[in-house]
């Protein structure tokens, strides 16, 4: 009785934020954008997706690897965008469900069911990687084994890109790190231009930055503010 009551509670929670907020009730949002259970209004979620796959390219530029890594890639969100940089493109994530989604959607994607703290990758085998928004969720006794893993798997030559939270708050499941934690995290990689994760105008929030990192043949430029 309390479990019918329970799902018809859920159905008119559902149905009001369909027909009354316009919005879609889907969950894999409350991984990836924070929206929560109630769901993502559709043009606030294309405005984001949007602007980070503007950012994507700006931080990549007409650079084209070989082979690419995503790390967290959720339900692929992002995904096609990264793939589009690469001969081939791989992804991890430690999610099955989000995992069997992306799959569905991508076939034409390598994907891996694993978390940044362990890869199931050789060394040396990606000149480019990208972590969207997922290093900062990792706890900070963690987050070493984590870059240390993308370092190992990264040619010395690879392109790293980060849109991570930058500056000093936290949660039980967020942690931001200064701007020079990052640049220390990932020597020997030269932090080579960063830009503001500037998302859909409705945020009025500071989304982190978007950064990108170059092995040894890196040439310091002027960084974006």
């Amino acid at each position: 009785m309390v479990r019918k009551a329970i799902a018809i509670i859920l159905t008119a929670r559902a149905l009001y934020n369909i027909y009354v907020r316009k919005t879609v009730p889907f969950t894999h949002e409350a991984v990836v954008s924070g929206w929560e259970i109630e769901g993502a209004g559709l043009p606030h979620f294309s405005a984001r997706l949007y602007k980070e796959a503007q950012l994507i390219d700006k931080a990549i530029g007409s650079y084209h690897a070989k082979k690419s890594l995503e790390i967290g890639c959720g339900y692929g969100r992002l995904t096609p965008w990264l793939a589009n940089h690469s001969d081939k493109h791989y992804a991890i994530e430690p999610d099955s469900v989000l995992l069997s989604a992306a799959r569905k959607l991508y076939s034409n994607i390598q994907f891996y069911q694993a978390k940044a703290q362990k890869l199931p990758f050789p060394n040396s085998h990606f000149d480019l990687c990208v972590s969207w928004t997922v290093l900062q969720h990792i706890p900070p006794k963690e987050l070493g084994k984590a870059i240390a893993e993308i370092r190992r798997v990264c040619t010395t030559e690879a392109i790293i890109i980060l849109a991570e939270g930058v500056g000093t708050d936290s949660s039980e499941v967020y942690w931001e790190h200064p701007l020079q934690e990052w640049k220390n995290l990932f020597r020997p990689w030269k932090l080579t231009w960063y830009a503001e994760r500037k998302i859909e105008e409705t945020f009025k929030g500071f989304a982190g930055l978007v950064m990108r990192f170059e092995g040894k043949e890196a040439n310091e430029r002027a960084i974006d503010r």
